[in-house]
């Protein structure tokens, strides 16, 4: 780690979970960020926290990893209101720190991607599955259950109703099993699990998930970047929601209405929902596409700001 940061000139801690010692605690990343933190500091290295998500950050010790390696760092900001407000909210002094859109988002309109034609003409629902545990070996809890339950349920609806449905991937280390499980239990219901109408394949790549993303006319997920990655292509969507950082996504975007708690969800409220959004789905689109051009050009200002900003002493 030495070696590598004497030959930077900029450290940047970008996005994702890492500002966080959920499934981890305190050894894990709060420990690693210190770590870092520490060597740029010591190698007159510019640190960056570059558009991160925050929290939640519940052992003590992380906290103090954590804070300590904010103080240190030159650049400071938010991918949303929440994550600075968390911050503040357990004592780091952040009211100064700038809040920006996810880093992804300035992928919008720059994606080579091309829209491929299914021989049918079924629309396609991108359904984002998880384990919802949150903790391998974990899977047998009764929430986990219940919600594979509501889903099975769900996409009976789905079925009855002339949709196709593609199973999306948001976290392979975590839901690749959750798809497994999925799919055995749509077979105990006697639902077909062809790919003529039920797509389930492995995505161990970006590029795949995208492959497979435009393919759909909608995605419902309950994993962050499955969301925002379906909506730099052009899709409507629901978040099926277990933390802030989902809530904040769709509610900074004016969609607080598409958002739906994943604790105790029920199929018929999520039936109704899904409804709601396919007559509702031309305006979600242009919307998008007004906000996350707004939020690349705010991006693409915080870039520039960066470059200017100069080594703490």
């Amino acid at each position: 780690m030495l070696r590598a940061i004497w030959r930077t000139e900029m450290l940047i801690v970008a996005g994702t979970g890492i500002v966080a010692d959920y499934m981890c605690g305190p050894l894990g990343w709060p420990y690693d960020i210190f770590k870092l933190s520490i060597l740029a500091k010591l190698c007159r290295v510019k640190l960056v926290f570059l558009s991160v998500g925050a929290g939640p950050i519940t052992h003590p010790l992380s906290r103090w990893f954590i804070k300590t390696s904010l103080r240190l760092a030159d650049y400071r900001s938010y991918r949303d209101e929440a994550s600075r407000r968390y911050l503040a909210d357990i004592g780091f002094r952040n009211n100064r720190d700038a809040v920006y859109p996810d880093m992804v988002f300035g992928l919008y309109g720059r994606l080579p991607v091309s829209k491929s034609v299914r021989p049918d003409r079924r629309r396609v629902v991108g359904l984002g599955l998880k384990d919802y545990s949150g903790v391998i070996g974990q899977s047998d809890e009764p929430e986990y259950r219940q919600y594979l339950d509501t889903m099975a349920t769900f996409v009976s609806w789905l079925y009855e109703h002339d949709f196709s449905v593609r199973i999306l991937i948001g976290d392979f280390q975590f839901d690749s099993r959750v798809g497994e499980e999925f799919v055995d239990l749509l077979k105990s219901r006697n639902l077909p699990v062809g790919p003529s109408w039920l797509i389930a394949e492995p995505a161990l790549t970006v590029d795949e998930l995208l492959r497979q993303m435009v393919e759909t006319d909608v995605v419902i997920s309950a994993r962050y970047h499955n969301l925002v990655l379906a909506m730099i292509l052009d899709k409507p969507v629901m978040a099926l929601s277990d933390h802030a950082k989902l809530d904040s996504l769709l509610t900074d975007l004016g969609l607080t209405q598409y958002v739906m708690p994943l604790d105790n969800l029920r199929s018929g409220d999520l039936t109704a929902r899904f409804e709601q959004l396919g007559g509702d789905s031309e305006r979600v689109r242009s919307y998008i596409r007004e906000r996350l051009e707004s939020y690349r050009r705010a991006l693409d200002g915080q870039y520039a700001l960066l470059l200017e900003v100069p080594k703490a002493r």
